[in-house]
């Protein structure tokens, strides 16, 4: 059983030079969630202990805190004299309904918010790490420096709360196999001319699309690596290095965060592997 949260104490005498460690251990996060969850089922994802929260609303609430570590470090560069207080009830997380949608919006959205928190924080020199103001609860002067450091530990906590919750629900029952038809499967249109069906598993995904002639999908990137696979008709990728044209045969790796586009010279259907899964790729981000 570990310690409250809140009756934790800090000393806050970390030297600015130790951005980096802890820079690392940030961006470590979201390895160590993705380490704990593979092959767990949505069903323990999503199972409270009593009246504590799930894994998943652990992990949902580490997105929801993130608005406040940003609003710190920029209330820090205003010169603020003290920092905006954390809701200590956690409203913000028992309303979000982090369990009602898949597990993979709920990390996308804690991923893309701790880049953001990640990137604001490196921004900053040593005179800006050292700027300081009174944190409302322990009444001490927090640099933003210690807010990286907070972040840290506030992160290991949770993910030791995660951890013993799946201590608590034992070895997962292997899934089911699945078996499914394309031409069964639902289909959206993520971009003109295009239409799409996937299946999503827990460590990858595949997705089965027709790019009608004429259809052009926008330069975009994505977390996920892409094995897209092309089953027949004719694609051109334009790709940080130049043009590939593709046909019935050919396969085309794309590394995390490769930026890339496609336009069907003709009518052409590729089957896309994804991994690891999640519910949206790049085309969707662009919509709204």
């Amino acid at each position: 059983m570990q310690e409250a949260w809140i009756r934790r104490r800090f000393v806050f005498d970390l030297p600015v030079d130790r951005i980096g460690t802890l820079l690392s251990r940030l961006r470590g996060t979201q390895h160590r969630i993705a380490a704990l969850v593979r092959g767990v089922p949505a069903a323990t994802l999503t199972r409270r202990a009593g009246d504590k929260w799930s894994v998943q609303e652990h992990v949902g609430h580490l997105h929801d805190l993130e608005a406040l570590h940003q609003q710190r470090l920029h209330e820090l560069a205003a010169g603020t004299a003290t920092l905006s207080a954390a809701d200590m009830d956690n409203r913000a997380t028992w309303a979000a309904g982090h369990n009602e949608v898949p597990f993979a919006n709920v990390f996308a959205r804690f991923v893309a918010s701790r880049d953001r928190l990640v990137a604001s924080l490196a921004r900053l020199d040593r005179e800006s790490l050292a700027r300081h103001a009174v944190h409302p609860r322990l009444q001490q002067a927090m640099r933003a420096i210690d807010v990286a450091f907070f972040t840290a530990e506030h992160d290991d906590h949770h993910l030791a709360a995660i951890e013993a919750l799946l201590a608590a629900a034992g070895p997962p029952e292997p899934a089911a196999a699945v078996a499914a038809t394309w031409s069964r499967l639902p289909s959206d249109a993520p971009t003109a001319l295009l239409e799409r069906r996937r299946v999503i598993g827990n460590e990858a995904m595949i997705s089965h699309i027709t790019l009608h002639r004429g259809c052009v999908v926008p330069t975009h990137a994505h977390a996920n690596e892409q094995f897209a696979c092309v089953l027949s008709g004719l694609v051109r990728f334009v790709l940080a290095d130049g043009e590939q044209v593709l046909g019935a045969g050919d396969v085309l790796y794309l590394p995390s965060q490769a930026p890339h586009s496609a336009e069907a010279i003709e009518t052409a259907v590729v089957l896309d592997v994804f991994a690891p899964p999640s519910a949206t790729t790049g085309i969707d981000e662009r919509r709204g």
